[in-house]
């Protein structure tokens, strides 16, 4: 008998558990396939139109401009009023200090008013009623935005003089209009590339996460972190933060949490949308937004999900269809109403990049604006695109001011030149470091949208961690070296590889002549240059600079008198300070016809250099914040 309740008692649990597991499977399909086919199920009729002045009153107390207490009636009371103004007194109530009076309430229509550029009346009309109808952040729009540090006000006062130099320099040569588009980034209002770029790296980061590849990176990536967190238990150097509502580390991590997945969309394009999101943040400001799936819940940074109505314990409740369309603490987490119709690379519906890209805003500490161009405007921006929208020049400014710009040193830099349709070159400038590159677009002053992009496969053939680039431009030659360690590569720029046959040995190319003292070109260098002046290379390593004879070719032609103190050859100008040993970069401007020369994150100008100064007069000045001239050059991945 015994037996047989236990076998019919294991039949009970056996049949439990395998009614769990097929709920699971279920809900991981249903979480897991296309969407589409549910959306004609959605309601999609706005109930949050504000229609009347009871209406504005509420939208006035939710979202901060009104400041009192509004005196509630019985509910058969309130509907029984046509007109806001019937359920106010005259002056507030004596037995409530804080109630709103007649001229508290036209005050703050005013101030909403003057924040959404309507005229200032003081009475909900029908424009002041269409605008409160608008899906918007239900986050308030008197929240204050965080303060810039002290360190960062600083900064910006150390870096004014030294700005100063490049800007009179650069206007003297260019004049007032084009000095503006060489110093102040300028935003793009129409790219096919930013479009293409942007679902490029989309489609990649799917892929990644359909194979388990991204999550397999990222758990071997938030190892370190964890082990970095664990033994570096204070403040970040590398941001300088003074204060405590600011994220204080390079590395913040964010989950999509598994109880707020959207019913709308697959999981991977809600992570990917999301991920896109992180990322343009990470194009602007040293810091890497890293997805973990792994940690504990207690431990991620940033948490987001979806949610309807009541949700996630939320004492901001979402209203449906319209009206708030999510929400989001600073340095905390961020709700979306999945009542509303999020899209990915549509003009249909909600994007849900722009979404997200605003909230996260307010995850760093940012507050809504009265710029209907910006990211962070409270209202659902149909003027900014759906496809090729990019943070504007205040928001950067102003996240910046929070956590600084971003710096670092380069392997090398270069302009790589390409003509135009038209016959024109184009000058945009490639910086080298590590396994990755950044184009810098000189046209807008800024970093080209998506990068940084891996050297390979990008440059066929060519390894990372490169030590110089040389482009020989002259009436008889037109070749383009890299050099690494002991060895060089020839580049094909109408094909985009290497030629073939090498790398080759420096020590067999780069040689002194036979039977001179003179010593060939060592291997290992730290940078090297072609001089347009005198049509030779000149290569830099440690305190010396060697000379190269390009008109020679490879029979052994250094320059006689070489090698020289890199001191000796390139003095400082009065006032400046000399340049360093082991620099990391010298190259030519094409924008700019300047020589520039780095080291670190500074770089020092030669004010005496003319392409056609056959003397080779030099006179370096600096050094001067390379952030102040090449912007937000950033590291968006933990591997870098």
């Amino acid at each position: 008998m015994a037996v047989t309740v236990l076998v019919r008692q294991l039949t009970v649990v056996c049949l439990l558990l395998t009614s769990l597991a097929a709920l699971a499977s279920g809900e991981s399909f249903f979480l897991s396939r296309d969407h589409t086919d549910r959306l004609r199920y959605m309601r999609t009729q706005n109930r949050n139109q504000v229609a009347t002045e009871l209406d504005a009153a509420a939208m006035l107390e939710k979202y901060g401009y009104l400041r009192c207490k509004m005196q509630r009636r019985r509910r058969r009371d309130v509907y029984a009023l046509d007109n806001l103004w019937e359920m106010l007194p005259t002056a507030p109530d004596s037995r409530r200090p804080d109630a709103c009076g007649e001229a508290a309430i036209r005050e703050a229509v005013r101030e909403y008013q003057k924040t959404y550029k309507l005229p200032q009346t003081g009475v909900v009309d029908e424009a002041t009623k269409t605008m409160m109808s608008e899906t918007r952040c239900g986050n308030r729009d008197d929240e204050q935005k965080l303060q810039p540090t002290e360190n960062a006000t600083l900064a910006a006062a150390a870096d004014s003089n030294s700005r100063h130099f490049v800007q009179k320099r650069a206007a003297a040569r260019h004049g007032p209009s084009k000095l503006r588009s060489l110093l102040i980034p300028q935003l793009r209002t129409s790219d096919a590339e930013v479009t293409l770029r942007r679902r490029r790296w989309a489609d990649e980061h799917m892929r990644e996460l359909e194979s388990g590849a991204h999550d397999e990176r990222a758990r071997r990536s938030l190892e370190r972190v964890r082990e970095l967190r664990r033994t570096r238990r204070k403040r970040s150097a590398v941001l300088g933060m003074d204060t405590g509502d600011a994220f204080n580390r390079r590395i913040v991590t964010w989950r999509l949490v598994d109880t707020g997945y959207s019913t709308q969309m697959t999981i991977n394009k809600q992570r990917t949308a999301l991920g896109l999101a992180f990322r343009m943040w990470s194009e602007v400001i040293p810091v890497v937004f890293m997805e973990d799936k792994q940690s504990p819940i207690d431990e991620v940074d940033i948490k987001l999900a979806f949610g309807k109505g009541e949700h996630l314990n939320c004492p901001n409740k979402f209203d449906g269809y319209g009206g708030q369309l999510s929400h989001a603490w600073r340095q905390g987490d961020i709700h979306l109403d999945d009542d509303e119709y999020f899209t990915v690379g549509s003009n249909q519906g909600t994007n849900l990049l722009k979404v997200a890209v605003h909230e996260i805003g307010h995850v760093l500490g940012l507050a809504h604006t009265s710029r209907n161009y910006s990211i962070m405007y409270a209202i659902y921006q149909k003027l900014i695109p759906n496809a090729n929208f990019e943070l504007g020049w205040e928001d950067r400014k102003e996240v910046q001011a929070l956590y600084g710009v971003c710096s670092g040193k380069f392997d090398t830099v270069f302009d790589w030149i390409r003509r135009r349709p038209d016959g024109q070159f184009i000058y945009n400038t490639y910086m080298f470091r590590n396994n990755r590159y950044w184009m810098y677009e000189n046209r807008y002053n800024r970093t080209r949208y998506g990068d940084p992009l891996k050297i390979e496969p990008e440059w066929k053939g060519l390894e990372s961690n490169i030590d110089g680039y040389a482009h020989v431009w002259t009436y008889t030659e037109n070749t383009v070296y890299f050099f690494k360690g002991h060895q060089y590569w020839k580049y094909d720029s109408e094909n985009d590889k290497v030629f073939e046959k090498y790398p080759r040995n420096i020590s067999e190319d780069f040689r002194a002549p036979p039977g001179s003292n003179s010593p060939s070109i060592p291997n290992n260098i730290d940078t090297v240059f072609f001089d347009r002046r005198d049509g030779n290379l000149y290569f830099f390593k440690g305190d010396k600079v060697y000379g190269y004879e390009v008109a020679k070719g490879h029979e052994g032609s250094c320059l006689p008198g070489f090698p020289k103190m890199i001191r000796d050859e390139y003095p400082p100008s009065p006032g400046s300070k000399p340049l360093p040993n082991h620099p990391d970069a010298v190259y030519y401007s094409y924008t700019d016809t300047a020589m520039y020369i780095l080291k670190n994150n500074e770089f020092w100008i030669n004010e005496a250099f003319h392409p056609l100064d056959r003397l080779r007069t030099n006179s370096v000045k600096g050094p001067f914040p390379m952030s102040k001239k090449w912007y937000d050059i950033c590291d968006v991945d933990s591997e870098l």
